[in-house]
């Protein structure tokens, strides 16, 4: 995952409005870094950047709400998102197939031609994704890039942007982070995995936001953060790929239907080897109390 840019030159004292000015200028041009790459050919690397780029941005808009404004800004930026990560799961399946392809006629000779037409198939719905995200790209750009920076020229709050209300906040995100990790151990299903891992996430984003406010305490907390969050995100991508192949095994063609159940073995395995992962690194968290850790740094 590319960093954000670095924001420069803010610290607890600033105006709110001159962070939110600034922090929203650098996340609108992060996501316009991998632009030309999405627009040229929609590589995978451009739309994994620039998907987790509106992730960021959407982040601060959310959290300078209270400035006005940015909810129809925020609506618009899901759009984009919203097209890229179709995209983007198009790749990420196909990419797995073929890896697979490779594996299991290794195991047994001529399953790889089943494989290979499981992916065909799922890249046969790429073309009208791209087409879709192309058209949100002129919708973007044509519209929501000049509304936001038109809302950026007026934005203004004198308040502090490291204030006790942004400590506050935080150590409320740290407590639903914990709160939806106690429902993970109660029921580590693939819909409370996703739960936690959206929560997580949305800590991350902001914790980088007021990281100009809070520099000590956001940099620890961040490393803390990505271990966890980047394990569920291949508990997520198993969970999905075992849903998926479930399904291909009761509809496809026959050559499909046999290649998703002798694929199903390896996407169960694959999906208990992250879950145990997971199991693992929530304990960590249990036994080094690191919630509590986090709330404190915030006190």
């Amino acid at each position: 995952m590319a960093p954000p840019t670095p924001i420069r030159g803010l610290g607890p004292d600033s105006r709110l409005g001159d962070a939110a000015r600034r922090i929203l200028a650098g996340r609108l041009a992060d996501v316009r870094k991998p632009e030309t790459g999405v627009q040229d050919g929609a590589d995978d690397e451009s739309v994994h950047d620039m998907r987790v780029a509106t992730r960021r941005l959407r982040a601060a808009l959310q959290v300078f709400l209270s400035l006005g404004g940015m909810k129809k800004l925020e609506r618009d930026v899901k759009r984009l998102q919203d097209a890229l990560g179709d995209v983007r799961d198009v790749h990420v399946q196909a990419a797995w197939l073929e890896d697979m392809a490779g594996r299991v006629e290794k195991e047994k000779r001529g399953a790889r031609a089943g494989v290979v037409e499981l992916r065909d198939a799922r890249l046969e719905s790429l073309e009208a994704k791209e087409k879709r995200l192309h058209a949100e790209l002129k919708r973007w750009e044509k519209r929501t890039v000049p509304r936001l920076k038109k809302k950026l020229e007026a934005l203004d709050d004198e308040h502090r942007f490291g204030g006790r209300s942004v400590r506050g906040h935080l150590r409320g995100r740290v407590r639903r982070v914990r709160k939806r990790m106690e429902t993970y151990v109660d029921a580590p299903d693939a819909a409370s995995a996703h739960a936690l891992r959206k929560e997580l996430k949305k800590l991350r984003y902001e914790l980088e936001i007021f990281q100009p406010a809070l520099r000590r305490v956001m940099d620890a907390m961040v490393e803390v953060l990505v271990p966890l969050q980047d394990g569920l995100g291949e508990l997520h991508d198993a969970d999905v790929r075992l849903e998926l192949f479930e399904r291909l095994a009761a509809e496809s063609k026959p050559k499909g239907r046999k290649a998703a159940r002798a694929l199903l073995p390896h996407v169960r395995d694959e999906r208990a080897k992250h879950a145990a992962e997971i199991a693992r690194e929530l304990q960590r968290w249990h036994s080094e109390e690191i919630p509590r850790r986090l709330r404190r740094m915030l006190a």
